[in-house]
C-alpha cells in the first residue's frame, strides 16, 4: 500500500497524510475536532529549556478560583506526550483562531482551547465559558461552531 501514512508514533495507520482533511466527513466536524485536539497536543507537549534554571523556592500553588479544584485529577501524572502527526496538525492550527473576524467567536474558540496537561479537561467548560462571556452555554456553543464554519469558508470546501 504505497498510499498509507504511518506516524511515526506507531499509533496510527492512515489513507491520509495527519495534515489532510477526510473527504467523506463534514469540514466544520473536522476543524472542531482539531482544534480540541491541539489545545491537548500544546497542554502535552514536552518543552525544556524556557524557564529559568537560576533560583528555585518551593512555595505552594494558590488556587484562585474554587473551579480550579475540580480541574485537577487523582493522579499528579502529566498525559503522555502528543504523537508526531498530533503536532504536524497543532502546527496547522494555531494559525487558525487569528483568521476568525468576529472577536467574541475567537475568544470562545481561544479559551476551549486551553487544557489541563494532567488531566486533560478543558479549563473552560461551556457553562463557565458562558457565565465568563455573559451569555448562555448553548450561545458558546453556537459560536464556537459558527467560527469553525468561517475557518471552513476560508480553508477552502464547506
Amino acid at each position: 500500500m504505497t498510499d498509507d501514512y504511518v506516524d511515526v508514533s506507531g499509533f496510527a495507520l492512515r489513507k491520509r497524510q495527519p495534515n489532510e482533511f477526510a473527504p467523506d466527513r463534514p469540514l466544520i466536524d473536522q476543524i472542531a475536532e482539531w482544534l480540541d485536539e491541539a489545545g491537548l497536543t500544546l497542554a502535552t507537549l514536552r518543552v525544556k529549556g524556557l524557564r529559568p534554571a537560576g533560583v528555585k523556592i518551593n512555595w505552594p500553588d494558590i488556587v484562585m478560583d474554587r473551579e480550579d479544584l475540580a480541574w485537577l485529577r487523582e493522579s499528579d501524572g502529566v498525559l503522555p506526550p502528543p504523537a508526531a502527526d498530533a503536532i504536524a496538525r497543532l502546527d496547522i492550527v494555531l494559525g487558525w483562531p487569528a483568521m476568525i473576524e468576529d472577536l467574541r467567536h475567537r475568544n470562545v474558540v481561544n479559551k476551549r482551547m486551553i487544557v489541563n496537561p494532567y488531566s486533560g479537561k478543558y479549563r473552560w467548560e461551556w457553562r463557565s465559558l458562558g457565565r465568563l462571556l455573559g451569555i448562555d452555554h448553548k450561545t458558546a456553543q453556537a459560536w464556537h461552531r459558527q467560527a469553525c464554519g468561517a475557518l471552513a469558508k476560508k480553508i477552502g470546501r464547506t
